[in-house]
């Protein structure tokens, strides 16, 4: 089985490439729904969080307030690194759980879709990485519109992941994604093909 690591800057389109991917028939690990899981109600995760950065992070029916958090987070680089260091082993445990799952199943090809892949080391896992780009002030423009976030919030959400020139360097393939929908999509297809990562029809 080949492993993909598929990732991107905030707001830079790895989600529509993802979708694409899934759409194509590609198996996809994607961590923003297992960080989800780690801290559903009850579990472990979201026991830890509430205890270090307090109940307000909470809702009234117990599930963690996502929006909240994100904004202590992304204002605190401390309180950033807290937060990772109490759920990226949760996290790494469970994605690797999946990865034997998807062995098992026999699938030929793994989406890994993990926006911190290179920070979190996940791409010693990958056979191949693609990390999909757009401008930084293209970014910027997205978020905004995306998420209603002034310059400067979105500013420092993106300032607080790798730079956009080390993970494209650290890359086998940068889609740009700051043209249409189908020039993402042509690129990524004739990636998969050069490298023979072409599901079987």
């Amino acid at each position: 089985m080949k492993i993909l690591g598929l990732t991107g800057g905030i707001a830079s389109g790895k989600t529509t490439v993802s979708t694409y991917l899934k759409e194509m028939g590609y198996p996809i690990i994607d961590a923003d729904k297992v960080s989800r899981k780690v801290v559903e109600p009850h579990t472990e995760g979201l026991k830890e969080i509430s205890h270090f950065f307090g109940n307000d992070i909470l809702q009234s029916d117990g599930s963690l307030n996502r929006k909240k958090l994100g904004e202590i987070v992304f204002e605190n680089k401390d309180k950033r690194e807290l937060l990772n260091k109490i759920l990226s082993k949760k996290i790494r445990t469970e994605i690797i759980n999946q990865i034997e799952y998807y062995k098992k199943q026999g699938a030929d090809v793994l989406i890994l879709d993990i926006p911190l892949l290179f920070e979190g080391g996940y791409d010693k896992m990958c056979d191949f990485t693609m990390v999909i780009y757009i401008s930084k002030e293209l970014q910027i423009e997205r978020l905004i519109q995306r998420d209603g976030l002034t310059r400067d919030k979105a500013l420092k959400r993106i300032s607080a992941q790798l730079d956009s020139a080390e993970r494209n360097s650290k890359a086998d393939i940068v889609i740009d994604n700051s043209r249409s929908i189908e020039d993402t999509h042509n690129q990524v297809i004739e990636w998969l093909e050069r490298n023979n990562l072409m599901l079987e029809k």
